[in-house]
């Protein structure tokens, strides 16, 4: 119990919060890539001494979530930190995927440690056997990128090099990825310094006092606002459509007890892993869980261990929810990651069907290309992922042109695209009639239409391609996602021109120089009879 005033405790709150949005700032302000400095592909967060979330920012839902798994073992492989330490990781089964790494700095105030900065983003490269990642048909986890395991970046503020020339000799643009890095550390570095001040005003015990509060003043919203939820027990099942390699479909499916302290997610009966990166860990499919369970009881509260607390999720070894070594799971964050989360609050579509919306385009339609840009004399390397259509509510039409729900990534701008990599923007544009019917229509996917000033190798990695977007309580299904290429005056589907068992998951694919790449993401669907 904290021993804290409540005036007090909402200003070390709102104190915390400002620290994480600063974070962001600092990154956006400082980042090399567009990813980072354009998307906003990373997150940041707060956690106190024994590796708990005390505070995040507005960010990636499966990026924060999955920093739980990721902090209880950087804490329990460096378990004395010193002043000034950076400790980095990438590890896929401690986080999400490879290309997501993880920056944490020990911040101490007056000589005492009171907690950790973390910064986590997606680097346009992290090597692996296709250019940007994204390599939709790999089946091995090494494959999908180099993997960092849990190292010291900074012993007590000095650069230990080897670590760096390490990670920086095994991606393709090392200048990209360092600018980016820098900017994770600069971020956990002004973290620290606003803890620091914090704790000059207040006190170091204040501040630790403090984080504290913050965890309990969540559970006890959480608590609260679980009211609203009947007890009980709901089902349902979707599917990831194919593997890239075969025709299967991988079901998920989750059965959730819902009681007066919290959620039990059961997973059991979900498909076995896959041999293709469609698969998650425990720690990011766990995150997506997160990220509905807080979605369905109440956004607005300050997400941290507080609510993680109240959820337990269980999942089969070996299952395509909880994928071990040396299984592919780059897709868990474009793929897995929506569609977990989606699965979960479909289940509760007659209970409280005020909260829910329809099925959504739910697929980060994750595309990575590669080309030899004459204009600079450089390789191009560039990644991108696509909004598209949510799906309707009972009160509403679904949102056109917006990332999924549990994310809060933004569209990178066509003339940074121009004037970075060599392509140039034919269109962009709302995907007209994709929504799916309904007495509120699903919202509109999108348009892009890249006409490649190169040859380009591509790599691809996506889904709903096949199986549309559900609708609820009668509405439609939304429209699926497509690829095409637009050569010699003929518009061709991805899959089709290029033979493959997939349309959405391929790596490699060399595309000439003057045809038109044209990514056309799905629809929400509809809610209510049309």
């Amino acid at each position: 119990m904290s021993s804290l005033d409540p005036f007090t405790q909402q200003i070390i709150r709102n104190h915390l919060f400002s620290t994480t949005d600063e974070m962001i700032q600092t990154t956006v302000l400082t980042a090399y890539s567009p990813t980072f400095s354009e998307g906003f592909d990373f997150s940041c967060a707060l956690f106190d001494t024994k590796g708990r979330m005390v505070m995040q920012s507005r960010g990636v839902g499966v990026h924060l979530g999955s920093l739980v798994g990721a902090m209880q073992a950087m804490v329990k492989r460096f378990p004395a930190p010193k002043p000034a330490d950076v400790f980095i990781t990438n590890n896929p089964y401690l986080a999400t995927h490879q290309s997501d790494v993880v920056v944490a700095r020990p911040m101490f105030c007056e000589g005492t440690h009171v907690g950790y900065a973390v910064n986590i983003g997606h680097w346009t490269d992290i090597g692996g056997m296709s250019a940007g990642g994204c390599a939709g048909t790999s089946t091995h986890v090494v494959q999908d990128g180099l993997i960092i395991p849990l190292s010291r970046l900074y012993a007590q503020g000095v650069l230990i090099e080897e670590t760096r020339d390490f990670i920086l000799a095994n991606v393709r643009l090392p200048e990209d990825d360092w600018g980016d890095l820098m900017s994770q550390v600069s971020a956990t570095a002004i973290a620290e310094s606003r803890i620091q001040s914090l704790a000059a005003r207040y006190g170091v015990a204040a501040v630790i006092d403090g984080m504290e509060a913050a965890i309990e003043y969540s559970r006890a919203r959480f608590l609260a606002a679980l009211k609203a939820i009947p007890d009980g027990v709901y089902e349902a099942e979707d599917f990831i459509e194919d593997d890239g390699l075969t025709d299967a479909t991988y079901p998920i499916r989750v059965k959730v007890t819902k009681s007066e302290t919290g959620f039990l997610l059961d997973f059991a009966g979900t498909a076995p892993q896959a041999p293709t990166p469609v698969n998650a860990t425990f720690t990011s499919a766990r995150a997506g869980a997160y990220a509905a369970i807080v979605a369905l009881v109440d956004p607005s509260i300050p997400v941290n261990h507080g609510i993680f607390d109240q959820v337990e999720m269980i999942a089969p070894p070996r299952s395509i929810v909880n994928a071990e070594w040396p299984a592919p799971v780059y897709g868990c964050t474009f793929e897995m990651a929506k569609r977990v989360p989606e699965t979960i609050l479909k289940a509760f579509a007659e209970a409280v069907p005020e909260r829910i919306g329809a099925g959504s385009h739910a697929s980060g339609n994750n595309l990575a290309g590669r080309a030899y840009d004459a204009r600079t004399g450089t390789e191009a390397v560039w990644y991108n992922y696509y909004e598209g259509g949510q799906g309707a509510t009972a009160a509403a039409i679904g949102n056109d042109a917006v990332y999924f729900w549990g994310e809060t990534s933004m569209n990178q701008p066509i003339e940074v695209w121009e004037h970075k990599y060599p392509v140039l923007v034919d269109r962009y544009a709302i995907r007209d009639g994709s929504g799916g019917a309904g007495r509120h229509r699903g919202g509109h996917g999108t348009v892009h239409e890249y006409r490649l000033l190169a040859d380009h190798y591509l790599s691809g990695l996506g889904d709903r391609h096949r199986v549309a977007p559900w609708g609820l309580a009668g509405g439609s299904p939304g429209t699926p996602n497509r690829w095409s290429i637009h050569r010699d005056g003929v518009t061709t589907e991805l899959g089709e021109l290029y033979g493959l068992k997939s349309p959405s998951k391929f790596y490699n694919l060399h595309v000439p120089k003057g045809d038109v790449l044209i990514i056309e993401t799905g629809g929400g669907g509809g809610y209510g009879t049309p």
